[in-house]
């Protein structure tokens, strides 16, 4: 843009972030953004739409910043009424052994039916915005439940399960820095199942 390194901008209505490496260049976005109408610039990104940046300036001046929504899952385990006290650690999204897509139905009246129908909609549908944005470890089990097949007795086994592993890891998300990393990390939980199966997917 105009002879200079590009600036990536993220736009929500009437919210936007941008970033370039020049600062001219976001100065040169600013005028004109200030040009078309009244606009509030509220320096660096500390919150957009309900995920916050942690930032931090190392001393060899690299940039690093966590994204996660911590206030999201909370207000999402308020909502659906979701009690998490004395629970254990959970390592994974998803209940071993707990068949999700083929349990049958169960008899249930309409009126509580109605209204566990909209609980699990609020739940996939937050779930799918938390696995596209800062928890990519939930895209897995976000996909494995259609929400077509899934009955209402799976729902309520499966329910309580994902939640809870959010309220053990909310305040995991997204990790960026500057910094140069050439090596791929990973991690096992101990002790390791026998026989020990390897596996892997694009999570």
């Amino acid at each position: 843009m105009w002879g200079g390194p590009p600036i990536y901008i993220g736009l929500y209505i009437d919210d936007i972030i941008y970033f370039s490496r020049s600062d001219e260049v976001e100065h040169r976005v600013e005028s004109l953004l200030t040009g078309v109408g009244e606009v509030d610039f509220m320096g660096q990104v500390s919150h957009f739409l309900g995920i916050e940046f942690t930032w931090k300036r190392l001393p060899d001046n690299h940039l690093c910043v966590s994204l996660t929504q911590q206030s999201f899952i909370e207000s999402l385990l308020d909502n659906l009424n979701i009690s998490v006290e004395g629970i254990s650690l959970y390592t994974s999204p998803y209940c071993s052994g707990l068949h999700i897509d083929s349990i049958p139905n169960i008899d249930m009246d309409s009126k509580d039916r109605d209204k566990l129908r909209l609980q699990y909609q609020s739940l996939v549908g937050s779930l799918n915005w938390l696995a596209h944005t800062t928890r990519p470890d939930l895209s897995t089990i976000v996909s494995l439940p259609p929400t077509s097949k899934l009955s209402f007795a799976g729902s309520l086994r499966c329910r309580p399960y994902v939640p809870k592993y959010l309220a053990t890891t909310k305040h995991l998300g997204l990790y960026f820095t500057s910094l140069g990393n050439p090596t791929i990390e990973s991690f096992l939980h101990f002790p390791l199942p026998q026989p020990l199966l390897p596996m892997s997917d694009a999570n």
